[in-house]
């Protein structure tokens, strides 16, 4: 179940931060989907032609895209709708604290922004850590990932992105953590 206290919790957390909250569309154009969308994943259609948003990444390039938002360090919680697999961590329809970084772009900047999101983490689970990936990197808990960060750029931005905080993700792992003694 989601905890809605949890991405509150998250949204206070990174703005204190620096990152400003702004309210970020939950559809946008099939382009804009196309951009982030991982190949052979199927984007979740509307009738209209929008896509629904698989993450606030996708609602931030929106934004930038139609101007509405200038460079600077953001965030946005949106509900994320995935063609995904099922299984304990994985749903089609989830809620997510998405950040963005697009005034100083490089990876001492990146770095700062997992450093902060792990410092969010492990007030919940002590134990997360960060592990490298083919893209960027992500933060884990025993393997699972609870979030992930990397440097992407298109024609008309670069930018840093990162996970603030995914639900119900963060609650299932969080309920791991506590239990790991009885393993």
């Amino acid at each position: 179940m989601i905890d809605y206290k949890k991405l509150a919790d998250s949204i206070d957390f990174y703005e204190t931060k620096g990152y400003v909250r702004v309210e970020a569309p939950w559809k946008v154009s099939e382009y804009i989907d196309s951009i982030t969308r991982p190949t052979g994943v199927n984007p979740i259609k509307l009738t209209n032609g929008d896509h629904l948003v698989g993450s606030g990444e996708q609602s931030f390039l929106s934004l930038y895209l139609n101007e509405s938002l200038p460079k600077g360090m953001f965030q946005t919680t949106t509900a994320c709708h995935r063609d995904d697999k099922i299984d304990y961590l994985h749903s089609e329809h989830f809620m997510k604290n998405e950040l963005i970084k697009t005034d100083v772009v490089n990876k001492k900047e990146l770095k700062k922004m997992i450093d902060i999101c792990l410092e969010f983490y492990q007030n919940y689970i002590p134990m997360a850590d960060v592990k490298k990936t083919t893209v960027g990197y992500d933060i884990v808990y025993r393997g699972y990932e609870l979030g992930s960060y990397g440097i992407r750029e298109n024609e008309f931005l670069s930018w840093i992105y990162g996970t603030g905080c995914a639900e119900p993700r963060l609650s299932k792992l969080t309920k791991l953590y506590k239990q790991r003694d009885e393993f």
